[in-house]
């Protein structure tokens, strides 16, 4: 997409008469969706959500040159972290989209690509996760929007100079950077055709409403035992992400009928198997 085309995707993006802002890492990304705004006549407040990491100082210091050449305000927020688990990244992201919440009431701007799109469908697949979870990020959620999932990331990296390089994007026990250092992806899905059509298989499983199925969890085949378990977690320990050996095992367990309530301990909280049904109880 060429400057014109980039413009007008972010001039038919915005709301009227809504302040805008933007989530500014700092990082290429952000720092393109930043400049491209200023471009196409926009002027975003940016929201920098401070981590507490190594490298948080550096982000923010490429943040405030930033914003000051652009003649932005910014705002640097800090980010609370909770205990629900899940790993680094999860716990960072829930604790970076918590901050920007409470800092900004209308509308963010998320600085997503294709590319992250593309790459999400694949990491989910590639996890051995059910098909309920061939999903990836939504155009918009609540106040949340990313006007870029149309864009690929090589006609937004020109405008990202000055960007800051987070040494956390070097570091491969990440799985979306090691999937993007392996360039699996450039090879079996350069354009995302596939990824597309894994996320229409997984919309199509996800019209079964397998969270409304009464049906107790041992009377089910392995196979979608295990796609209820998955859901029934995801309904109950939202945005937590369970090592795939747990599920695996807690599928077995609810595929022996047993009279008895069986008691499992996940992110610091009881998960009972009673009845076919999973229950999570108070914090232990």
């Amino acid at each position: 997409m060429n400057e014109l085309e980039l413009c007008t995707l972010l001039q038919t993006s915005v709301d009227d008469d809504h302040p805008l802002a933007i989530a500014f890492s700092a990082g290429f990304d952000s720092v393109g969706l930043a400049r491209l705004s200023v471009a196409a006549g926009l002027r975003p407040v940016l929201l920098h959500v401070d981590h507490g990491t190594q490298s948080s100082s550096q982000a923010r210091d490429h943040a405030c040159r930033i914003a000051d050449e652009l003649g932005l305000e910014l705002r640097v927020l800090t980010a609370v972290y909770d205990k629900e688990g899940g790993g680094f990244e999860a716990s960072a992201r829930r604790a970076r989209y918590r901050a920007l919440e409470n800092a900004w009431t209308q509308t963010i701007w998320l600085a997503q690509t294709r590319d992250d799109y593309i790459e999400t469908i694949w990491m989910r697949l590639l996890s051995g996760s059910s098909p309920h979870y061939w999903t990836t990020m939504p155009e918009r959620r609540g106040q949340f929007s990313r006007p870029l999932l149309s864009v690929q990331r090589a006609d937004l990296r020109p405008w990202s100079m000055g960007a800051h390089a987070d040494p956390m994007n070097e570091q491969e026990r990440f799985e979306r950077v090691w999937i993007r250092g392996a360039k699996i992806l450039e090879t079996i899905d350069p354009n995302g055709s596939i990824a597309d059509h894994i996320s229409g298989l997984g919309e199509r499983v996800r019209s079964l409403q397998i969270e409304t199925w009464s049906v107790p969890l041992d009377r089910l085949s392995p196979a979608l035992r295990q796609l209820a378990v998955r859901t029934q977690l995801a309904e109950l320990l939202p945005g937590v992400r369970l090592r795939s050996r747990f599920v695996r095992e807690l599928t077995t367990a609810a595929g022996r009928p047993s009279s008895k309530t069986r008691c499992f301990s996940v992110s610091n909280r009881s998960l009972y198997l009673r009845g076919g049904r999973l229950v999570l109880n108070s914090i232990v």
